[in-house]
């Protein structure tokens, strides 16, 4: 299949072809990490070192899933893998086993904000869903939310005592309905495999080859399931940049590969250091501001020259507004009118604000406020 070593940069190539058997490419931003992973198992499966039917690439949104199988498509891939976000291969997993032992498939509570209302969460119930996740990436169970926050110097709007109080009486209830949770799919595959070593040594077979995409946003539990998976098995590859972790406030940790090498001894690890994406000049800025953060990078453009990037700092949030404004203003019209031009913002609320003072000022806006992409 020579098209899938078409068009790679030489960094790129090390990384599909390498001859290891455990790898992590480290890839900034524009540096090709879905390219990388598309490639690597298409030209393995084409080399005969791995069997598509026994390859499983794991991915963060369904979206990203999605766009996996449709790039293996366009390089031919005849046979299809199995690629899937993590609670979607693990949900599917789980309602197999169950169907196989004649018990009731697990299902997904429908709404979990209105079943935490009905136990008398009230104006916690935010605050009771956040720990809730960051409890499930974790694996931290209600009876040891106190002593936990407390040692991680963990704060939230209830005190310990009352959020584990919160955490255990949801945890009941969705037992009395039957129900689980997004939490509980990733919590509940991994006590299954690790309380049923047959059963992991079958999905083992299954699954011979794992693939991991945006590995910078594992949590605790996922990564505890990647160990389950790779168990004597050692056949993995793993891509990610953790400067691009997003899911840290919900208990990613990207730790977990910067310290790769000394979590996964042997591993070889592969780094893309050619942004195809920007300017040089965005690229500058970039590197700079990871500096800055103490994350240093040599990551270099391969695009021609485009404009300076500008820093403007305003007194407050109104005027920050009025600078964001008048900067769009200051636009061609028909970059506005064609969606050419972006304004970023780190929070649903700041996007409403801003909405608000560019609808008086005439500016046409579309926002986009979803969440990063759906787990199932």
């Amino acid at each position: 299949m020579a098209s899938a070593l078409d068009d790679l940069d030489p960094s790129q190539l090390a990384a599909v072809t390498t001859p290891s058997r455990l790898v992590a490419v480290l890839a900034g931003a524009g540096t090709g990490k879905t390219r990388v992973l598309t490639r690597r198992i298409a030209w393995r499966v084409d080399e005969g070192d791995a069997d598509a039917r026994h390859t499983l690439a794991l991915t963060f949104t369904r979206e990203a899933a999605g766009e996996l199988r449709r790039r293996l498509r366009r390089l031919g891939l005849r046979e299809q893998i199995t690629s899937g976000t993590f609670h979607a291969v693990m949900l599917a997993m789980l309602r197999q086993r169950a169907t196989d032992h004649g018990r009731p498939a697990p299902q997904i509570v429908a709404s979990r904000h209105r079943l935490l209302k009905e136990i008398g969460t009230g104006r916690q119930t935010d605050a009771v869903a956040f720990e809730a996740d960051w409890c499930g990436a974790r694996g931290i169970r209600p009876d040891d939310y106190v002593h936990t926050a407390r040692t991680s110097g963990r704060r939230s709007s209830a005190p310990p005592e009352e959020m584990a109080r919160l955490l255990g009486a949801y945890a009941v209830e969705k037992r009395r309905r039957g129900v689980i949770d997004i939490n509980d799919v990733l919590v509940e595959s991994l006590l299954l495999l690790e309380r049923e070593p047959a059963f992991a040594d079958a999905l083992r077979w299954r699954f011979r080859h794992v693939l991991i995409d945006e590995a910078q946003d594992l949590n605790p539990v996922q990564h505890r399931l990647i160990g389950v998976l790779r168990s004597g098995v050692d056949d993995l590859y793993m891509v990610g940049d953790p400067a691009q972790a997003i899911y840290g406030f919900n208990g990613a940790d990207p730790a977990l590969l910067v310290d790769v090498g000394d979590r996964f001894p042997g591993i070889e690890i592969v780094r893309l250091g050619a942004n195809h994406r920007c300017t040089p000049q965005v690229v500058a800025f970039g590197r700079h501001v990871l500096c800055t953060a103490g994350q240093p990078t040599d990551i270099t453009s391969t695009r021609y020259d485009g404009p300076a990037v500008t820093a403007q700092v305003a007194a407050d949030e109104r005027q920050e507004l009025e600078l964001i404004g008048d900067l769009l203003d200051a636009l061609d019209p028909s970059l506005l009118r064609s969606s050419d031009a972006a304004v970023l913002a780190r929070t649903n609320a700041q996007v409403s604000r801003l909405r608000s003072a560019l609808d008086a000022r005439g500016i046409p806006v579309r926002d986009r406020v979803d969440a990063p992409g759906t787990p199932i």
